[in-house]
């Protein structure tokens, strides 16, 4: 992968952090990978070198993993909102949809209720949780027909 300097030398922070190592051993390390003794005095060539160093001590990058629908906790403005989350997951776990997060799902909302309120010249909708039962029903029976659809299509 291709990293910026300050993307390097915050992954090789968060590794230090990580791997458990105090300050110490990691001058130490930085020492013997690169003769100096901080990043920021480094190119990215050793940087890179420090960062496999890291990784071959242990240290494994995790990316931000996109929360399914049902792991979000937010109260919801009207019920309709959690039997769109609860279609919204049917659908993906049936291969209708391509990417069941939370943030997807919005997107969705966005889409369908964001024209509608802007004729109106009333104040956009961000998520599925600020959805009233007006917008809702009309998002649910959306969904339901997209739903129907699909299934024809199968069959």
């Amino acid at each position: 992968m291709r990293y910026t300097k300050p993307k390097l030398i915050q992954l090789i922070h968060i590794a230090k952090h990580k791997l458990g190592i105090d300050e110490d051993t990691y001058r130490m390390i930085l020492q013997n990978e690169t003769g100096k003794n901080s990043c920021k005095a480094m190119t990215i060539n050793e940087l890179m070198r420090v960062y496999d160093h890291f990784e071959q001590a242990g240290f494994k990058r995790t990316a931000k993993r996109h929360r399914s629908p049902a792991s979000q906790k937010a109260k919801v403005k009207h019920n309709i909102a959690l039997k769109i989350r609860a279609l919204w997951i049917e659908m993906y776990k049936a291969g209708v949809i391509r990417d069941g997060s939370e943030d997807a799902l919005n997107s969705f909302v966005r889409n369908v209720v964001n024209p509608i309120l802007q004729q109106q010249d009333k104040p956009l909708v961000l998520n599925v949780q600020s959805l009233d039962y007006k917008f809702g029903s009309i998002v649910l029976e959306r969904l339901k027909k997209w739903q129907k659809r699909t299934t024809k299509e199968v069959k």
